[in-house]
């Protein structure tokens, strides 16, 4: 099985850890769709920036700081290291041995808005995109923009084995089209007034912890994620189905 998780917003790169020490960096695939992303990202300001991104001055100048240096090729920080939201904060990636990157290398993907799919060794920079973003690259929406690139990359790296979908709406819609059959969506809920609902924060701990319990015990097969328990969550047999597991915190 491959696990797919979102991006963080917030990213960190090789100089705000300058003694990391992991495997081997490898190459995103898509580094040519990152490239031309990102010069097109370039030629605005940081004013026009703040629009295009959705984001306060603060951030639109850091953008544009990013990307008035951003050379695709150039990436010299591991993936699943440069991402620091909730998700990774819980899958915490920094006591990972290298039997552990090992396994996260061949299991894990992170869906990008800018490198497409990355694995947890891809050498990355910093950058500031989402898939919802509503400028138009090359005439096209990022969604149409990737069209199926990234689902035939996933499915093509381990073809005969499902997609364990960890990723937040936003970035599963890029692989959803074209998964039917093939993809099982991971839920976490918790009661709130009376009933099971999915609050973000909660969520994007869970995932992170489900995919560090992945990479740390070595699992291969999705029935085997039923066993997850954290955090108040458990597995919801009642509430689940093939293609749809359903963890839920419940008194």
């Amino acid at each position: 099985m491959i696990l797919i998780l979102s991006p963080a917003k917030n990213m960190i790169g090789a100089a705000d850890i300058p003694n990391w020490d992991v495997r081997p960096l490898s190459q995103p695939v898509f580094l040519q769709e990152a490239s031309f992303l990102s010069k097109e990202l370039k030629q605005f300001s940081p004013w026009q920036l703040e629009t295009i991104l959705k984001v306060n001055p603060s951030l639109a100048l850091k953008a544009f700081e990013q990307y008035q240096n951003f050379r695709a090729e150039n990436g010299n920080f591991p993936a699943l290291l440069s991402y620091h939201g909730l998700q990774y904060q819980h899958l915490s990636p920094g006591d990972f041995t290298p039997a552990d990157w090992d396994m996260a290398q061949e299991r894990v993907r992170i869906i990008s808005a800018l490198y497409g799919v990355l694995r947890p060794l891809d050498a990355v920079l910093p950058y500031r995109l989402e898939m919802l973003c509503r400028h138009s690259f090359a005439g096209k929406r990022l969604y149409r923009f990737w069209g199926d690139r990234i689902w035939k990359n996933l499915s093509q790296t381990h073809p005969d084995e499902p997609i364990i979908n960890l990723a937040s709406q936003e970035y599963a819609k890029a692989v959803i089209p074209y998964a039917a059959g093939k993809m099982i969506t991971c839920d976490f809920l918790i009661p709130k007034h009376g009933r099971l609902v999915c609050i973000a924060t909660a969520a994007k701990m869970a995932r992170g912890q489900m995919a560090r319990m992945v990479v740390k015990k070595r699992l291969n097969h999705p029935e085997e994620l039923q066993a997850f328990q954290w955090g108040g969550f458990t597995f919801q047999p009642r509430l689940s189905s093939e293609y749809h597991y359903t963890f839920a915190a419940v008194e």
